[in-house]
Order: structure tokens, then C-alpha cells, then sequence
């Protein structure tokens, strides 16, 4: 997996204009999903396998991740992980997805599908880690900035 270049972007322009949202998506704009460690390819086709919608998808990402970030140093003591370009892919027990689900009380079928883009993207950063791991029961992936990944 060629390493992901996440650029953080101010939308300005006016939401006024019904085209907005169609650029956005095409043209390098503002998605949501780059708010999340997960990658927009990973939410279209969970949302698609899932038939929630993407917007609804990315939304709870977005609330999960808050929330994540501030756990990862949890994460980090009791469940083995990897960390590429700047992402941390942990693997852990189904528990902890219902613990989330609970904690943020989500919809079942947005926390399942929230569940299988975390796993998903886990097992990308396992694989490009060389991790010989192809499936795993569950995962969470967890942007970080700490001085490890800085060096």
C-alpha cells in the first residue's frame, strides 16, 4: 500500500451552490473521510456491501474517531497493532465494538458497517506492514501523532 497523504482542507465555498457537492467528490474537495484514518475507497465499498448510507457511514466514523483518539493509548497496552504512515491498525476482540456501540449508541446497522471499514482498513495496514495476518475477527484503526512516528 503506497503511503496516503492526508491534506486537511477549509471548505469555503458556499453552500448555496448544488454543485458543491459534486465537486467535492471529484475534484480533490472537502470528504468527510478525511477526518477519519479510513480510507474513502474502504467507506464506498462498506456502505455499498452494507446498504447504509455514505453520508450516515462517514458521520459515525467521524464521532468514532473522537472518541478513538483519545483511547488509542489504551488500545495500545492491551491489544498487538501495526502503524503505517502515521496510522495505527489494532487488532482486538469483538467486545470492544459492542463497548463502542454502546458508548456512542449507535445504529446496529451503522456500527456494523463502522465495525467492517475498521476491520477493513486494519488489514490494509497489516498487510502493507508485511503482517502475514489476512483476516482478523475485529479492528480499529486510530490516527496518531506521537513522537515515534514524527522520527
Amino acid at each position: 500500500m503506497p503511503p496516503v497523504n492526508r491534506v486537511w482542507m477549509t471548505d469555503t465555498r458556499s453552500n448555496d451552490d448544488p454543485n458543491d457537492t459534486d465537486r467535492a467528490a471529484t475534484d480533490g474537495g472537502t470528504d468527510e473521510t478525511a477526518e477519519t484514518p479510513i480510507e474513502a475507497d474502504v467507506v464506498d465499498d462498506v456502505a455499498e456491501d452494507e446498504t447504509v448510507p455514505r453520508d450516515g457511514l462517514v458521520d459515525a466514523l467521524v464521532v468514532l474517531n473522537a472518541s478513538l483518539i483519545g483511547s488509542h493509548s489504551t488500545y495500545e497496552r492491551e491489544y498487538e497493532y501495526v502503524t503505517v504512515d502515521g496510522v495505527r491498525g489494532y487488532v482486538v476482540d469483538a467486545d470492544v465494538w459492542g463497548r463502542l456501540r454502546e458508548e456512542h449508541d449507535l445504529d446496529s446497522r451503522l456500527a456494523a458497517a463502522a465495525q467492517r471499514a475498521h476491520t477493513a482498513q486494519t488489514e490494509r495496514l497489516l498487510a502493507a506492514a508485511d503482517d502475514d495476518r489476512t483476516t482478523i475477527d475485529a479492528g480499529i484503526v486510530v490516527g496518531i501523532d506521537t513522537a515515534e512516528v514524527m522520527n
